[in-house]
């Protein structure tokens, strides 16, 4: 974090770099960021900054409560898979269940519409709510978010703007929990789109049940010989989603492809 300049200009640089970390800037209180990550150089000279040190910690301290529309993740058990489900806060709840009158400063729960969940809203203790922007990585580096374009100069184009006119990207958004990635340009960089993100590891999961179901009660058909047409479609489905593969299946799998190297390499 650097800059420095007026009170005004210190705030303005403290919203442009929490958007460009893909941050919401309401979400934050910023005269408290600024105190804490900046320090006044004396009349008429203006505020510098402090450290990374103090600018992380400065936006960690100063991230304001839940508020209701905020988009929010919830871990659920659906059909005896673990899921993740992203939808609005609709409504704060006491711990009976109840409804608080008027903004509770630390409510208890929250009801959240989940557009994808079977009974579409569930009630969820507010400790077990995440939000939606700390399950996802930004990387703004115009190399990295390019990186994998064709050709000489060549770039990705947002994923999030509509055909057949898509803008440049200008982040890579990676979903931590799944490795899933995308690149937006900075209009389509929203919480929309980040809930389609991490939803499709969700759709993923269900079109595979099977295959997950299979490999959980017998991990070994995953390496089967090389030459081995069912054991090779599963490895195909494991290369591409890693993070679906039952646990004991992923351990056999990750020693066979060590032994596939070695006897490559002999």
């Amino acid at each position: 974090m650097s800059g420095h300049g007026s009170k005004r200009a210190v705030h303005d640089v403290i919203i442009a770099t929490l958007e460009k970390e893909g941050r919401n800037p309401h979400a934050y209180n910023i005269a408290g960021i600024m105190r804490d990550a900046f320090y006044d150089r004396g009349p008429g000279n203006g505020y510098s900054a402090e450290s990374e040190e103090h600018w992380r910690a400065a936006v960690t301290k100063h991230r304001r409560p839940f508020g209701v529309g905020d988009l929010v993740r919830v871990v659920l058990e659906v059909d005896g898979q673990t899921e993740f489900h992203y939808g609005p806060i609709a409504q704060f709840r006491k711990a009976n269940g109840g409804s608080y009158r008027g903004t509770p400063v630390k409510p208890h729960s929250a009801y959240i519409e989940l557009e994808h969940h079977p009974s579409y809203g569930r009630t969820v203790p507010l400790a077990e709510v995440t939000p939606i922007q700390d399950d996802f990585e930004f990387i703004t580096d115009p190399v990295e978010v390019h990186r994998g374009a064709f050709g000489p100069g060549g770039m990705l184009w947002c994923m999030g703007c509509p055909r057949p006119f898509p803008n440049p990207a200008a982040v890579k958004v990676v979903h931590k929990a799944t490795g899933e990635k995308t690149q937006l340009c900075d209009t389509h960089n929203d919480d929309e789109q980040l809930a389609r993100l991490g939803h499709q590891p969700l759709w993923n999961a269900r079109g595979s049940r099977d295959t997950i179901e299979e490999l959980a009660q017998n991990p070994e058909a995953l390496v089967g010989p090389v030459d081995d047409w069912d054991a090779h479609k599963l490895r195909e489905w494991a290369d591409l989603f890693p993070y679906l593969v039952p646990e004991k299946a992923a351990e056999l799998y990750t020693h066979w492809k060590e032994n596939q190297s070695a006897q490559v390499a002999a």
